[in-house]
């Protein structure tokens, strides 16, 4: 597992240069996410052009990437954001992250562009630039399907659809049929490059350093796991579990752009039929105890998914009704190698605008936009993946599209830094979730917070307990939540930085996967010897470095606030209860959860870190 090796290939001049990462490096970032940032922080100055041969695409498996066990498949990758142009950063399921890490290449460092389309090949013997000519203008699954026959069981890929060489901002990166680097964009940075495909054919087995005393804790985890009611559901149904506890139980999902938190046009979209009619088996990543991924049928097509993401983003979010549209359009958008959020959260937009006047058929070159309209929601995703028509302005990313179409337009679209929502759930209704996508690194982003425990109804005490601080048992309070928020984006930063899944962490108890398993974790499986303490320091460490890069372009507190739309009362009130008829968030409440989260980080009032933050974490320099 150590020393971690990193690959510089530079593919102006074919060169390949193999690094051994610091030990002090490895104890400061631990992997994956951490390592990326580390070296993206350090390697990529504020005016580089996201599309550039100078910006870097960083892939980065987790440190304990690869064993067995842990759900330890996750693979960060890297890079100034094509669709933002701020930081680019997505984590990807699968098999891909642990075949890379058997190759005994821990990270790929990859500068320059090719002239012609080319795939990476990484097996124990190295690194080799080969011709993609015959793979260019094929859909991901097909590329990922023929990688495999022509390299055998033991090798694994990641590669780009349409979507990626056409340089759609928000392309995403596809590992078997669904597993997605979906959001900042990464797709499109690898088409830049002319990188059709990464493949990874490693035949060495990882195993941890005191193999003995790791078994016996992963077999605990399990025992434990196994008693975890919502662990149960999420193997049973996948992600997909979520629209019934958030969008029926709760009422609590986006409707029609966030125009509403009601659907009762929904035919048949529900966790249930998709079991019962649709799945055929399970799909799993690699050596995971929960298997949440489903292989399905629809007509005639099979696929994998669809996670809650996309049931609920072309569900209520654009108004489609029937579930077999929704499976239609999981395959299209995976195949074509678009991510979900963004495809989505645009679409509704777009459809918004159209309504109100704003676009009309002579910029849309003849298409009507309407709710919950099939034909043109689908023909909008053919003309985004193949940058045609009205399309092609979509397929240029939220920030471009609103110079496109006019600074009026932007009140209607759901982001924060130039990324559109990646959670089809209104934030009006738990302030702590509106403040961690708000203050996400990487733009407006439920994954690097997702406080899933304000849900959980636990008392003032049992949060103390875990915050360290006072925080309101009352998820619709404002108090304490900065704390939330502080604490959340610091843990989930370590799962990527290990290469485990978070949709675990997310449906667990407290206390079960806590920074004493992690230290007990990391040193059985590397000997690193890093107490608790210093594990959260690592993961502040990774949250303030990504701040340190985003402030570089002028990111500040006002970056830091949900839409206008989430400070006003939903707009279509028929069918809400009066309780939601008047539910919005409130301004100065915002203020405050802004302000106690900064003190926490240690920032100034505009969310700079300060000098003292940088010289305790050993960021200084």
């Amino acid at each position: 597992m150590l020393p971690q090796k990193i690959a510089y290939l530079n593919l102006d001049t074919t060169d390949v240069e193999i690094k051994e990462i610091p030990k002090k490096i490895t104890k400061k970032f631990l992997g994956g996410r951490g390592i990326n940032m580390y070296l993206l922080y350090n390697h990529v100055k504020p005016e580089t052009d996201p599309l550039s041969s100078e910006n870097p695409l960083i892939i980065g498996p987790g440190l304990l990437t690869g064993l067995k066990g842990i759900s330890a498949s996750r693979c960060n990758i890297s890079g100034k954001s094509p669709e933002t142009g701020l930081l680019g950063d997505s984590n990807i399921g699968g098999y891909f992250g642990a075949f890379m890490k058997r190759t005994g290449i821990d990270y790929l460092f990859i500068t320059g562009a090719s002239k012609r389309p080319v795939y990476i090949y990484l097996d124990d013997e190295g690194i080799s630039i080969e011709d993609a000519k015959d793979l260019w203008g094929k859909c991901t699954t097909e590329t990922n399907t023929i990688l495999k026959k022509r390299y055998g069981p033991s090798s694994q890929s990641i590669s780009i659809g349409i979507a990626g060489e056409n340089l759609v901002r928000f392309a995403c990166i596809i590992n078997r049929k669904k597993n997605a680097a979906g959001r900042t964009g990464m797709g499109c940075l690898m088409g830049a490059k002319k990188i059709k495909a990464i493949v990874a054919n490693g035949k060495k087995v990882l195993k941890p350093k005191d193999e003995p005393r790791f078994n016996e804790l992963i077999k605990d985890l399990h025992q434990k796991l196994d008693k975890e009611p919502l662990v149960k559901v999420l193997s049973e149904f996948g992600s997909v579990h979520l629209f019934k506890l958030i969008n029926e139980q709760i009422g609590m999902g986006r409707v029609y752009n966030g125009l509403s938190m009601t659907f009762p046009e929904n035919k048949d979209i529900s966790p249930d039929i998709l079991k019962e009619k649709y799945y055929t088996g399970k799909a799993g990543c690699f050596s995971c105890p929960v298997a949440c991924q489903h292989r399905y049928k629809v007509n005639e097509i099979k696929s994998e998914g669809p996670e809650y993401t996309i049931l609920a983003s072309f569900g209520p979010v654009v108004g489609i009704k029937r579930l077999e549209t929704v499976l239609y359009i999981n395959d299209l958008i995976n195949s074509y190698g678009l991510d979900a959020s963004s495809t989505s959260n645009l679409i509704a937009w777009a459809i918004e605008l159209f309504k109100k006047g704003l676009i009309d058929e002579e910029i849309t070159n003849g298409l009507k936009l309407d709710w919950g309209d099939e034909e043109a929601i689908i023909e909008l995703i053919h003309q985004i993946a193949h940058r045609k028509s009205f399309g092609d302005i979509l397929a240029n990313g939220a920030k471009e599209a609103v110079r496109q179409l006019g600074e009026k337009t932007s009140k209607y679209i759901i982001w924060t830094k130039y990324l559109p929502q990646s959670d089809p759930v209104d934030l009006r209704y738990l302030p702590a979730y509106a403040l961690g996508n708000s203050v996400a690194s990487r733009g407006s982003d439920h994954l690097r917070s997702r406080p899933t425990w304000e849900a959980y109804g636990l008392s003032e005490e049992q949060l103390k307990a875990i915050y360290g601080g006072h925080v309101s048992p009352n998820p619709r309070s404002y108090e304490g939540k900065g704390r939330v928020i502080w604490w959340w984006e610091t843990y989930l930063s370590l799962f990527d930085a290990l290469g485990l899944c978070k949709l675990i962490a997310f449906h667990c108890r407290p206390g079960l996967l806590s920074f004493e398993f992690f230290s007990e974790l990391i040193r059985y499986a590397t000997d690193l010897d890093l107490t608790p303490q210093e594990i959260f320091e690592v993961g502040e460490r990774i949250v303030n470095l990504e701040r340190m890069f985003i402030v570089k372009k002028e990111i500040k507190r006002q970056d830091d606030f949900p839409p206008q739309r989430y400070f006003e009362p939903l707009v279509y009130q028929e069918g809400l209860t009066p309780e939601k008829k008047d539910l919005k968030l409130d301004k100065a409440g915002f203020h405050q959860m802004l302000d106690e989260y900064y003190q926490l980080r240690g920032w100034d009032k505009e969310g700079r870190p300060l000098d003292e933050t940088k010289v305790r974490l050993g960021l200084s320099q």
